[in-house]
């Protein structure tokens, strides 16, 4: 069985074929048969101050990315694996430009020696981080911003009028649902929806923390609102799934040291009326004089790594019985939501790249090839059809949105096994079939793959059942008739190989 990732390569080179005669048309088909063997390509998109570059940050686990409003987070920026460090520029008129970066105390700083940030086209990090290993992380300016200028940069690279979008995926940043928000979800999905596919979406309400005020229980309260999100009607189609993150706190913990740990301790050693006095607000934090507390300078920084939310977590779990910096940090990491957003992109994004890259390089030839028609185009018009039309992981991802969103009316038992089935937990046929880590042998995954697809192909001839559970049990039928053929190629193998 043919691939996503073979099909796209098959129209790209039949494009080819066709347009041998034009240097300019074979030199962009070229880029988009390379884009096929790179890293997925996932996105940061939000508006100005949403919080991409902190969230990207803890997606990193480190803090490299810009945070403030200085002019570099006013570029499309790529973050690449590297082992040497280095910052590379593009300029629009297609100019490489090398630049400096350095490690200042727990952040990196990026110079554009003197260029405007108009004067680029993007900018090019790599950095030893293991967070971008097999993925290319995009950080990209504000979709709404004080000038049209710098918002248009996203729309260009995402929404480009011709060419493929510059993402597979996108990670979309809610402060709240505002208008302009659905606006951009419902166009994004517009501009790169075709047949079944359109670009991998998820939304994260991003800056959890303060839309709870920075209270203990302010993750009880956003995870509330997450709820009534997902289930919210302009949303539907649009994303997949909706995860509440506290960025700040997640890249705290993932970079918290034994000397921050050392502080908590002692601040969680005081008499509890004056640790709640103290901590009424940052400026209550940082300006009250107390030669045991520690220095305005050692408050300074944990109020910028961890915020008060971050700080008030802290002191609870010390005071709760947490006795050194590693279990601290896994404690602020669990209750900061980025373990659970790194789950998600996992599951929707990198376990289902090949088809989220071929469908934008599709996508992208299929554009080219209806913009500049020559005889013959249009067979690479069906061959683009025909591949978008059988791309059933996209019917999986908008699946495990509606289940997310609790709109089907199945018993608990059932909806988890439908999670699990569509790639919900992982997308191997050991995780779909829910027996990951088990010996068993083919023949008991096969039988075992049957059994799931007999028990969906009943409901789906229930005449009883509602038409979102028909919907849900057809495409539940189709992952297990694609589990079987899975495991059916895979013995083919085995027994040519050994055979």
């Amino acid at each position: 069985m043919r691939g996503p990732l073979d099909s796209a390569r098959a129209v790209v080179a039949a494009a080819r074929r066709l347009y041998a005669f034009d240097p300019t048309a074979i030199a962009e088909l070229d880029e988009l048969d390379r884009r096929l063997d790179g890293p997925l390509r996932i996105a940061l998109v939000g508006s100005v101050k949403a919080g991409k570059s902190t969230l990207l940050n803890g997606l990193l686990g480190e803090r490299i990315a810009p945070t403030d409003a200085r002019e570099c987070t006013r570029i499309v920026t790529r973050y690449h694996y590297g082992a040497t460090p280095s910052v590379r520029g593009l300029l629009t008129d297609g100019t490489p430009a090398l630049l400096p970066a350095q490690r200042q105390p727990g952040r990196l700083e990026l110079a554009l020696q003197g260029l405007s940030p108009d004067e680029f086209e993007r900018l090019d990090v790599s950095w030893p981080a293991p967070g971008i290993q097999g993925v290319t992380f995009i950080d990209t300016p504000g979709t709404i911003s004080v000038t049209e200028d710098v918002s248009s940069q996203t729309d260009r690279f995402l929404l480009p009028e011709h060419g493929a979008t510059g993402a597979d995926a996108v990670v979309y940043l809610l402060r709240s649902l505002h208008d302009s928000d659905v606006r951009y979800l419902q166009t994004l999905h517009d501009r790169t929806r075709h047949g079944n596919a359109a670009i991998g979406a998820i939304a994260v309400l991003s800056r959890a923390d303060e839309l709870g005020a920075g209270r203990l229980t302010a993750m009880v309260s956003v995870n509330e609102a997450v709820e009534r999100l997902r289930d919210h009607p302009a949303l539907h189609g649009v994303c997949e799934t909706i995860v509440p993150v506290a960025g700040l706190l997640g890249t705290g913990a993932m970079t918290l040291r034994q000397s921050d740990f050392s502080v908590f301790r002692s601040l969680a050693t005081r008499h509890p009326d004056e640790t709640r006095q103290l901590m009424i607000s940052a400026e209550r934090f940082l300006a009250t004089p107390d030669d045991e507390l520690p220095s305005e300078r050692v408050r300074a920084d944990l109020v910028d790594r961890f915020g008060m939310y971050g700080i008030r977590l802290a002191l609870a779990a010390v005071r709760g019985g947490v006795d050194d910096a590693g279990e601290l940090a896994e404690e602020l990491l669990r209750r900061s939501g980025l373990e659970e957003l790194r789950r998600v992109i996992d599951v929707h994004f990198v376990q289902r790249q090949s088809e989220l890259k071929a469908h934008s390089i599709v996508l992208a030839v299929h554009r080219f090839v209806r913009s500049r028609p020559v005889p013959g185009s249009d067979e690479i018009v069906v061959m683009a059809d025909e591949h978008m039309a059988g791309a059933h992981t996209f019917a999986e991802t908008r699946l495990l949105g509606r289940i997310a969103a609790r709109r089907l009316h199945l018993s608990a038992d059932l909806a988890d096994e439908l999670e699990r089935l569509v790639g919900g937990h992982g997308g191997s046929p050991e995780c779909r079939l829910g027996v990951d880590g088990q010996e068993l042998s083919a023949q008991e995954l096969l039988d075992l793959a049957i059994h799931h697809l007999q028990r969906w192909r009943e409901l789906t001839v229930n005449p009883l059942v509602d038409h979102e559970t028909y919907r849900a049990a057809k495409t539940a039928e189709r992952s297990c008739e694609t589990i079987i053929v899975t495991l059916m190629g895979r013995e083919h193998r085995a027994s040519v190989t050994f055979g």
